[in-house]
């Protein structure tokens, strides 16, 4: 029987052709980060492991965003009477219902049901503490600021490397609820790491001070462009020419390697407000 729409290279790596075990493994390697990824099972991992959950709360703590200290706390819940104050559609509580045991989270949350015993559930939830008058006050994660719960989707990448696993990081919008310093840092982090590690980062960003020549070469930065005909061009910054102790944050503002937007028209109605 044809097997339609299926990729050639599965279908190697699935009829148990060797050749393709290395490749599939440099696939399975890659990790997407986008703005709005929320990484899975964080809750659980911080309950569970106690050197992530130090790495995080040291790392916040460290990085000025007034959490002092990370922790998760689970709670007892009776299924039904959740799912009713919850207001779940009857589709979900009846798909929850016929698979027994398991795990779904709602705004960051994490429910496991059936753990323990049937129409029981588990919530676990991270919670950030903050010292606020010499108070210790305790917010839920969506209390957070947007950098906050950004500094959480990119964390976890760092402490991978510590454990020396060999990760390609795809993460769109580096830059994103962050300031320039924190982005830099993160980065400059990364670059320590990778050295006595075999993981490699691809990132975007709008911030162009991320635009440094100190910390990488020329043919690693790489400007996006949109034509007027509608597609995108990629082009390396090693394209141009660019003199020693050239200011290239300068430059690139002054459109010297193209990849900025053109502004058409003036202020509304002849005045800014």
């Amino acid at each position: 029987e044809k097997q339609k729409n299926q990729l050639f290279l599965y279908k190697l790596y699935d009829n148990g052709v060797k050749r393709v075990d290395p490749v599939m493994e440099w696939f399975k390697s890659i990790q997407v980060i986008f703005p709005n990824t929320k990484v899975k099972f964080l809750p659980i991992r911080i309950s569970q492991d106690m050197d992530f959950q130090k790495f995080i709360s040291d790392s916040l703590s460290k990085m000025d965003t007034g959490v002092v200290n990370v922790s998760a706390v689970s709670d007892e819940l009776d299924f039904h009477d959740f799912a009713e104050k919850a207001h779940f559609p009857k589709e979900l509580i009846q798909d929850i219902e016929g698979k027994k045991q398991g795990m779904f989270s709602i705004g960051g949350k994490y429910y496991i049901f059936g753990e323990k015993q049937e129409n029981c559930m588990t919530l676990v939830q991270i919670k950030f503490e903050h010292r606020l008058n010499s108070q210790s006050v305790e917010f839920d994660l969506e209390d957070e600021s947007d950098g906050t719960q950004r500094l959480l989707d990119l964390l976890p990448m760092l402490f991978a490397m510590d454990k020396k696993t060999q990760n390609i990081y795809l993460i769109d919008e580096i830059d994103r609820s962050l300031h320039t310093k924190l982005s830099k840092y993160l980065l400059n982090l990364f670059l320590e790491n990778s050295e006595e590690s075999n993981c490699q980062i691809i990132y975007t960003a709008h911030d162009v001070n991320l635009i440094d020549l100190n910390s990488f070469a020329q043919d690693e930065i790489w400007f996006v462009e949109k034509k007027l005909t509608g597609e995108t061009t990629l082009k390396p910054m090693s394209d141009f020419e660019v003199k020693e102790n050239q200011d290239v944050l300068k430059a690139y503002l002054n459109g010297r390697f193209g990849a900025i937007p053109v502004i058409k028209g003036g202020a509304v109605n002849g005045s800014y407000t």
